[in-house]
Formats: structure tokens, sequence, C-alpha cells
């Protein structure tokens, strides 16, 4: 899962959740038909890709847009796949409105498509979790040649395509007249004329391609019936209708979203999200950034009648690639759906099928939202509160990571005071203590001191193996160590004396007496004694050095 890399505006995200379209791959019929290709119009070069057009007054090309087909009778139902090929219109009529109070904003739009044909991935490709859906963004990795795109196909998996980059006038639109040929023709509109809302509590007057500006108030009543009549398409598009709708009611959340905690937002817990039952469909979309301003979209539908849901927090996290929230928007959307089918479509397009049998939806939603502000530059969200981690002793540059003992935090690192140097749960000063010299777990050997981060031994002693060895009377490490004196001598001075000759305990040296092709000698306490000393003996070869140290280091006689 990739998540998408754009913060965008709540308002954009709210137009946005008024078309929902189901997970790829998810079971059920989809909610988002989308005209292959045939809606869009493009003015100039630069399209990327698509090969008609149609008019939509700057809303989305992407078809039925999660609305439910009730039937011929105007009331909402199930969602379904079209019963037969149609064109498609859709109207929505918006109110939206800060949790913490003030005025609505309505928001109008129209678009009309001359068939619902391939749509699939136009409608976008998500990821279920936790019963919400996170929006993915395509990625083709370095696979995409200059002119072409990376977008997914109908069974959401990424690929390049073509990019339409035909040089077209301003009253043309580029498009594919055959495969990989990109080639330019005049614009051709599909709409239905002239739109007037009779009934609506602000007076609403649209001509393709349907702008509509409004500041305040809300383009519906709630409960409250409204009537749209079209004058029809001029060129291609619907023919003359009127259709009557009922608007939805406005949602409220309860407790507001404004009085939701900082644990709530921040803490390990779903996001609890509850709202005024009411009788229609309820969309939660929420936009989540990170800390490295990794950001996501999710988004979850559940029964309005419930009115309660709870955003799974394993979702929040897997839209940011389990990240920390930084900042979170949130919108509780309540949306009606009316399905109006049997109107009529007259005209022809370019390269485009027109279908003669139009469908038409009408979507009145009411959106409250909220956006929270994070933590601090430098602060995560640690229990009930923001910290500043490069500096708090019990979240030391993470949230639970305490400074212990004498140790402080700095820039998220737990120091220990006066210079000295934390080893496991302890401060300690490396440059003199045995047990951590020179670094945590260094030790030094028995009897051994610490200074300056190297261990020693007091002379006469010197380090050996695990302890510290009297090189002058040890008789293992005599002068030296590892150097061990023969049987019956003594360690004196760091010399090994006595003996008398008789120290191996054999009369016989063997061949110890005689210089050999090899290393060592037969009679092993002789070899050994003199080895300890001239390790040359026994590791290259016995010569006649080495004989002679027979009698020398008083290891045996050699007669």
């Amino acid at each position: 899962m990739r998540a998408l890399p754009l913060q965008l505006p709540v308002y954009t995200l709210l137009l946005a959740s008024l078309m929902i379209a189901p997970a790829c791959g998810d079971s059920g019929s989809s909610s988002s038909e989308s005209d292959a290709g045939s809606t869009g119009e493009s003015s100039n070069s630069g399209n990327s890709g698509n090969s008609g057009n149609g008019s939509n007054g700057g809303e989305s090309d992407s078809g039925e847009s999660g609305e439910s087909d009730s039937g011929e009778t105007g009331e909402t139902g199930e969602t379904g796949e079209p019963a037969v090929p149609h064109a498609l219109g859709t109207i929505t009529l918006t109110e939206s409105h800060q949790a913490t109070g003030g005025s609505s904003v309505p928001g109008v739009g129209a678009y009309f498509v001359p068939n619902t044909e391939g749509g699939g991935g136009g409608g976008g490709c998500y990821e279920s979790v936790g019963g919400c859906r996170i929006a993915l963004a395509p990625d083709c990795g370095e696979s995409c040649a200059v002119d072409e795109y990376c977008t997914f196909n109908d069974a959401c998996e990424s690929r390049c395509e073509r990019i339409c980059d035909a040089t077209c006038g301003p009253d043309e639109v580029c498009y594919f007249p055959a495969p990989d040929t990109p080639g330019c023709k005049k614009i051709e509109s599909f709409d239905a004329g002239a739109l007037t809302f009779i009934g609506t509590p602000i007076p609403i007057n649209l001509f393709p391609p349907y702008n509509f500006s409004g500041d305040s108030g809300s383009p519906f009543a709630p409960g409250g019936e409204a009537t749209v009549q079209a004058s029809g398409a001029t060129a291609a598009g619907f023919e003359a209708f009127e259709k009557g709708f009922t608007g939805t009611s406005f949602l409220q959340t309860s407790p507001s979203l404004d009085t939701l905690t900082l644990a709530d937002i921040y803490g390990n817990g779903p996001l609890p999200v509850r709202w005024t039952p009411g009788e229609d469909d309820i969309v939660i979309t929420v936009n989540v950034t990170s800390a490295d301003f990794t950001s996501g979209v999710l988004i979850c539908e559940t029964s309005d009648a419930s009115g309660s849901f709870d955003v799974p927090r394993e979702a929040l996290l897997q839209a940011i690639d389990g990240g920390d929230i930084n900042n979170l928007s949130i919108s509780v959307q309540r949306q009606r759906v009316e399905t109006h089918k049997g109107l009529t479509t007259t005209g022809m397009l370019t390269g485009v099928t027109v279908e003669p049998e139009g469908w038409l939806n009408i979507v009145t939603s009411s959106i409250e939202s909220h956006t929270y502000e994070g933590c601090g530059a430098g602060e995560l969200f640690c229990t009930d509160a923001c910290v500043e981690t490069d500096w708090d002793n019990d979240n030391c540059g993470g949230c639970g990571n305490k400074c212990t003992g004498s140790t402080y935090c700095e820039y998220g690192e737990c120091l220990c005071e006066d210079g000295g140097v934390l080893c496991g749960a302890s401060c300690v000063d490396t440059n003199f203590d045995a047990n951590n010299c020179g670094g945590c777990g260094n030790k030094c050997p028995m009897g051994a001191g610490c200074d300056w981060g190297e261990c020693y031994c007091e002379w006469p002693n010197e380090a050996c193996g695990d302890s510290c060895a009297n090189v002058l009377t040890d008789e293992d490490n005599c002068g030296g160590c590892g150097i061990s004196c023969g049987n019956g001598q003594t360690c004196e001075d760091g010399e090994c004396v006595g003996g008398g000759g008789t120290s191996t305990g054999d009369d016989d040296p063997g061949t110890c007496c005689m210089s050999q092709n090899g290393p060592g000698c037969s009679n092993s306490q002789v070899q050994d004694c003199v080895c300890a000393q001239d390790s040359y003996c026994c590791e290259t070869q016995w010569d006649s050095q080495c004989v002679g140290e027979v009698e020398e280091f008083n290891c045996g006689v050699c007669g």
C-alpha cells in the first residue's frame, strides 16, 4: 500500500466523498461507473489520455459516483450495477458546515456523460482495512517512458499509458482516433441545457458548464421537496426533463467533532465518531498527515441509523505507512441519492457512443467537518499530552523512553551527569571503571585497574588472560605471560631456576638431545619445558640451539 503523497483541502475531500468507489477486488456492485475516456474535455495539449467529451461543470468524470439505484420512484435504495447501458447525469446539492458552528456553505454541481462503459479503476482504487478504505496511488516505478504516465487499469493494477500530447487549438481536445496515435477534434459538449431549481432555499440557475457560486446558505431544505427543470441540450446531451427530489436531513455530530480530545485523535484507541441518527447513508472521510508529511485518505461507510462509528486506529496508521499522526481532518457526510430512469438523450459525439436512455442521480448531502492541529515541531503525543521528545526525561527520543537514575534527556538521548556514560541502567566513568573500561562491558582482568580507558596491572603484575600475574614469581608466567617453569623449578626475578637437570622426572631425554628435521622431540616433559621459553623449537624445528637449551633452561641432562 502506498499512501497518496498529497495533502488535500478538507472541502476538496468532502466533494470527492460524494462519489465513492469500492475497493478494487471487493465484492458487490461498483458504485462508480466511469465513462471510459469519453467524458473529459481537454482544451489543449498535455491531456493524459481522455478521448472524448462531455460537460461536467468542473465535476469529476467518474460516472455514477456511489449513488444508489432505487428504481423509477425517486426513492433511495440498494446500490447496483445498471441493468442496461445508459447515459448518466448527476446533480449534487451540498451544504457543508464546521463543527464549531456558523453558516452553511452551499455547493451545487452537475455533469452528464454519454455512456457508463469502462468503469472499474476509473473511480479509484482502494485497500480495505478494518471496514474502511484507503485510497491508493498507482506505482509504476521507473518503467514509464517520457510520453507515458502511470495509472490504474480496471483491475487496479499499475500500468503506463500514453499521454495524449497532440498540439491542439483552444477549441479542440486531444484524443486517440487510433491506439497510440493522438489527434485533435473539436470540443463537443454533452449536457442538459439550462438547469432551474424550484423550491430550494436559495435561487439556483445553472448553465453549461454548470459553475455555481455561493457564500452561505443551503441549496436544499432538510426533508423539503424541490424540483429541477432542464431545458434540454442544444446539441448532444439529455433532452428536457423535470424531476422532483427530497433533501436529506442536516448532519450534526453529537458530541460535536470539535469536542474530541487529544487522546481521541492521537491516542492508541479507535477514533470515535457520533451523530444524531438519520435515514440515509453516512460516509466518514479522514485526511491523515504524518510528521514526515506522508498523507493518506481514509473512507468509511456506515449505517446512518446506527448513529456511531469507531474509525480503527490500524486504518489511520496504515494510511500514512505506520508513521505518527501529526495532523488530521475529518468530515462526516449524510447523503441521499434519488435515481430517475427512462430519460432520453439526443445528438451524436465523434468517436463516442451516446446511449439513447439516460439515468439521472440527484444527490443531496450534508457535511460536518473539523481539522485537528497536531503537536508542534519536535513534539509527539504521548499518553495524554504533546511532549518535546528531545528534552522530556519520561519520553526521551520517543514515547515511553524514560531516562533513569542520574541521567537526563538531551536531543532525544539519555545522557549522564558529569560526563559519564550510560551502561545499562547506570552511569559510569569509562575512563576509570574496571568493569566498563573504555566502553560499556569492557571488563578488565581480575586484580587489574582501568586508567583512561585502558586496563593495567600494578608492576610487577601483568594482565595474563583473565587475571593479573606476578611475572617475577609466577611459575606459569615467569618473566612474561605463558612462560611456564619445568618440574621442580621455581620462578625467581622472572627466571626459572633449580631442578638440577631432574626437572623432567625422566633420566632419558630421548631424542631431545639431538637435532631433529621437524619440531619437537620424544620426551614431552623436556620438550614442553624448552618450548615454554623458545616456541620455535615446537613450532618450526628442534635444531641444535634447542638441544643446547635443554640444559640451559634446566629442562634435562644430555650427558
